[in-house]
C-alpha cells in the first residue's frame, strides 16, 4: 500500500493514480499527516511537523473522493484522517474508502469508538 499526504494537489493525485495502476501497487492509504496549519486556532499552530486528527478530516475525505472518482475504483482505498466518530468513518466510506483506519480518534475516543463505527456501518449497509 502507498500512503499519501493530504497536501497533494489534484495533478499529483492523478500521477498517484497512474503510478498505482501501472506499477500494480495493492492500493492507497489516504491520508497521512499534513504540514498545513490552515484554519488552526491553537497557539500550537506555529509548531512544525505532521498534524493529524480532526484538522485533516475534510481534506482526507476530499482526497479519498478524488482518488475513488478518478480511478474508477481501480484499487482499494484505506481512509485515514480525522475519524473521531461514526459519522467521520461513514463520510470516508461514502467518499469511496473501502476500509478505514483510526489513530488519533482511537486515542481520544477510546476503544468504544470501534464498536460504534461497526454498528453504524452495519446499520448503513442494512438501510441501503
Amino acid at each position: 500500500m502507498l500512503k499519501i499526504a493530504p497536501d497533494l494537489p489534484e495533478e499529483q493525485l492523478m500521477d498517484i493514480i497512474d503510478i498505482i495502476t501501472s506499477v500494480k501497487i495493492d492500493g492507497v492509504i489516504a491520508t497521512n499527516t499534513t504540514l498545513s496549519r490552515e484554519g488552526l486556532q491553537s497557539p500550537h499552530k506555529i509548531e512544525m511537523g505532521g498534524l493529524s486528527g480532526k484538522p485533516v478530516a475534510d481534506r482526507s475525505t476530499e482526497v479519498i473522493r478524488f482518488l475513488s472518482d478518478n480511478s474508477q475504483k481501480a484499487f482499494p482505498i484505506i481512509g485515514v484522517g480525522g475519524i473521531h466518530s461514526e459519522k467521520d468513518a461513514l463520510d470516508k466510506l461514502n467518499a469511496g474508502a473501502d476500509l478505514v483506519q483510526i489513530y488519533t480518534g482511537f486515542i481520544y475516543e477510546g476503544p468504544g469508538l470501534v464498536k460504534r463505527i461497526n454498528k453504524a456501518v452495519l446499520k448503513a449497509s442494512l438501510n441501503s
